[in-house]
């Protein structure tokens, strides 16, 4: 039998805040994700990325806003 490779990795996603869904919902190739917030879940690799790329989106997203925001 051929030995396969694990490539799937821990991921943290933090707690939702009052008011936001329990659960973070994530799509990758056409698969579906629905991961709890405030706990850690094993996932694919390219899910992980995926979701560290839509943090990093939104991070610039806030900065930018801040920075107009601030321009005004």
């Amino acid at each position: 039998m051929e030995k396969t490779t694990d490539t799937r990795e821990d991921i943290f996603i933090p707690r939702a805040l009052d008011g936001e869904e329990r659960s973070l919902f994530v799509s990758v190739n056409g698969t579906n994700y629905l991961l709890p917030k405030g706990k850690t879940s094993r996932v694919p690799h390219e899910v992980a990325e995926e979701i560290r790329r839509s943090w990093a989106a939104q991070n610039a997203w806030d900065d930018r806003a801040e920075a107009l925001a601030k321009a005004n």
